[in-house]
């Protein structure tokens, strides 16, 4: 484990030699920084998008309540939240193959790395507790944390498809937005708007807590 928290890439050395080190790295895996830069940009749409598709369910509601003042509003802040839930999608999916190999692989499905970052952590925290006069603390259990890693790995993966098909909701009320105007179009298209956008503010709050929990376990 490197001093950063990020696990050393590495490739096979001579027949019967120690691996050494990467390089190049492969394809796909982005370095620290880039990394880094992109998830504050993920992080960054991410966060906008939540604040755009709230605001879009509440303005969509109005029109089941036979309020259609804010129908520009309402098309306008359909096309943003489209537009910042496929960057969001776009800039997660740029990280995926670097988180797939140094947090998934190299943490959250790795049972003996999960156990030693818990051990070390456990006897920081006794060396503190004993240097501070203090009683230390009972850490979680390795079994339950490794047990916790591995579905918290598999919660991040469910997010990713729900992402998707909110992404495809998105896309469909924005056609719907555009093509029906509610003061003169069918008025029973009101509800399957309004509930089109609660499905994507579901989706988008429900990628922004998954993505968060995971990154409290480990970032890229």
């Amino acid at each position: 484990m490197s001093p950063h928290g990020r696990l050393p890439l590495t490739v096979d050395g001579p027949a019967g030699g120690r691996p050494g080190p990467c390089a190049v790295l492969p394809s796909g895996v982005l370095s620290e920084a880039a990394a880094r830069w992109l998830l504050v940009l993920h992080t960054a749409l991410g966060v906008a998008a939540v604040g755009a598709v709230t605001h879009l369910v509440l303005w969509v509601r109005r029109y089941v309540r036979g309020k259609y003042g804010l129908r520009r509003a309402v098309r306008r802040f359909a096309w943003l939240s489209l537009a910042l839930h496929a960057g969001a999608f776009v800039a997660g999916n740029a990280m995926y193959p670097t988180y797939r190999i140094e947090v998934r692989a190299a943490y959250l499905e790795n049972a003996g790395a999960v156990a030693a970052e818990r051990a070390a952590r456990q006897h920081e925290v006794e060396r503190i507790a004993a240097r501070e006069g203090a009683a230390a603390p009972a850490l979680e259990s390795s079994t339950e944390l490794v047990s916790r890693a591995a579905k918290a790995a598999r919660w991040f993966d469910v997010k990713e498809h729900w992402v998707a098909l909110g992404l495809l909701a998105s896309l469909g009320l924005v056609l719907v937005l555009a093509l029906w105007d509610p003061r003169t179009g069918a008025p029973a298209i009101a509800p399957a708007a309004l509930g089109l956008s609660v499905v994507i503010a579901g989706t988008v709050w429900l990628g922004a807590i998954i993505g968060v929990l995971t990154a409290s376990w480990r970032a890229v």
